[in-house]
């Protein structure tokens, strides 16, 4: 780079010149070793600039370039994630036989009782028609590892628990996927379609928040087998406390099974049925506070509840 050096010569008369070095300290020095001046004052030539008393090569264009190039970049990045991102979540639409389908990505829900139709909720649970037989089109779900998870949707509801007592063993028996199918299930969004029934959105959109669930699980150091242990483990807590709930005020009720009461035939008491009452809005007040679906109301407190209405 150029520098501006400053001598007098030996009439005492200031004179100016130039010369090319590498920094300030380097042309002070050339000028005395090479032409054997000693310069008064050494500075960067108009065009260049100095940095802490060493000469630079004057680079606002450079680095302006440099800072453009490396934005440039970062937005090319930038908008390439964001087409990826919304590609991904934008809402499509598939032709088939009976009209066009649109699919948008489910948002999240909490796990919690689904209301509707049990026989969908449970097919869709399970992966079978509501008539009990195997579903032969892609399903519901779009992988088995989804299909599981959903089995752990509702808090205190296992999977197919409709009354159906060997489609709910058999459900509870299956294994469940690898835990490969589940980590690449993680890399594709939930989706639904617009010919979804209200109970299977409410589905998908539960399992959408269960996926985000695992995955966090695993970004803590988690495992798959894990999270799937702590899936079974709360699930059996849920329903154990709830059957503990039915079984306490079927005893109250002076019933050991509800499908064969043994009541006098007198029936309850008054007062029974006052202690059962207050103890079944209270267990069911807990229970959806758990997200856990309520007690049903027995035929004796319905009666019960419909005086209370009257004499009020």
């Amino acid at each position: 780079m150029r520098f501006t050096y400053t001598y007098r010569s030996s009439d005492g008369q200031r004179h100016s010149a130039e010369i090319e070095a590498e920094s300030r300290d380097d042309a002070f020095m050339r000028v005395r070793r090479e032409l054997g001046v000693k310069p008064i004052k050494v500075v960067a030539a108009a065009g260049e600039s100095s940095v802490n008393g060493q000469g630079v090569r004057s680079s606002g264009g450079r680095i302006v370039a440099i800072v453009l190039a490396v934005a440039c970049v970062l937005l090319l990045v930038g908008v390439a994630w964001w087409w990826t991102a919304r590609s991904a979540n934008a809402p499509y639409q598939v032709m088939t036989p009976q009209g066009p389908v649109t699919y948008m990505v489910a948002t999240s829900l909490p796990r919690q009782t689904i209301p509707g139709d049990r026989r969908r909720i449970e097919a869709a649970m399970v992966g079978r028609a509501a008539n009990g037989q195997e579903v032969r089109s892609p399903g519901v779900f779009r992988s088995p590892a989804e299909t599981y998870l959903a089995r752990f949707a509702e808090p205190g509801r296992a999977a197919g628990d409709s009354g159906h007592k060997e489609r709910r063993e058999a459900s509870a028996a299956s294994p469940p996927p690898s835990e490969d199918e589940f980590r690449a299930c993680l890399r594709e969004p939930v989706r639904i379609a617009s010919t979804d029934f209200t109970e299977v959105v409410d589905l998908k959109r539960i399992v959408a928040g269960m996926k985000r669930e695992m995955q966090a699980y695993l970004a803590g150091g988690g495992t798959v087998e894990g999270y799937l242990a702590e899936l079974e483990k709360r699930q059996r807590l849920e329903i154990s406390y709830r059957e503990r709930a039915e079984q306490k005020l079927d005893e109250m009720l002076g019933r050991a099974d509800v499908r064969a009461p043994k009541a006098s035939s007198r029936g309850p008491t008054p007062e029974t049925l006052k202690a059962a009452y207050a103890y079944w809005l209270k267990a069911n007040a807990q229970l959806q506070a758990m997200g856990i679906y309520p007690l049903v109301l027995p035929d004796a407190l319905r009666s019960y509840q419909m005086s209370m209405d009257i004499d009020e």
